[in-house]
């Protein structure tokens, strides 16, 4: 009877572990909430935030590497982008951080080391809608770190 009971054991333990691998960034989740026009993202604005977290993004299908969290660190509405401007979304950070969006439209969009350890993601003509953030680190470890937002 022993080996029965380890071998369903073993069972519900390898039918939990898929479950677990397969934890990635979900844009169905919210972020601190954040709201911008164009006009008012001309003046850059900055949120801090604790970059990284347990998600490896080389494990999801959404593009890039590094470890963020499930959910998105910002979930932001931009809107009255009329004029068509770039919105620029970029991190500085106290380690090697990476930065994973989801625009309005739900294209996936990562950098890693734009500006020295430092992403940066421009989207021309962005569209208006909302945009879900992820500001995660390269190594496993977090860090503090503030997300810039700007348009252009």
């Amino acid at each position: 009877m022993i080996p029965i009971i380890r071998a369903a054991a073993l069972a519900a333990a390898c039918a939990v572990l898929p479950v677990v691998a397969l934890a990635c960034p979900d844009y169905g989740r919210n972020g601190q909430a954040l709201s911008y026009t164009s006009d008012q993202a001309w003046t850059p604005r900055a949120h801090s935030v604790i970059a990284g977290g347990h998600v490896d993004l080389s494990r999801c299908p959404m593009p890039g590497h590094g470890y963020v969290a499930v959910a998105p660190d910002f979930t932001m509405n931009f809107s009255a982008n009329g004029m068509g401007r770039a919105l620029e979304f970029r991190v500085e950070g106290d380690c090697d951080t990476v930065l994973l969006v989801n625009d309005a439209t739900a294209r996936w969009f990562f950098n890693d080391d734009d500006i020295g350890l430092d992403p940066r993601i421009r989207i021309g003509n962005a569209p208006e809608g909302i945009y879900d953030i992820w500001v995660g680190t390269f190594g496993a470890s977090t860090c503090s770190a503030r997300l810039i937002v700007e348009t252009f």
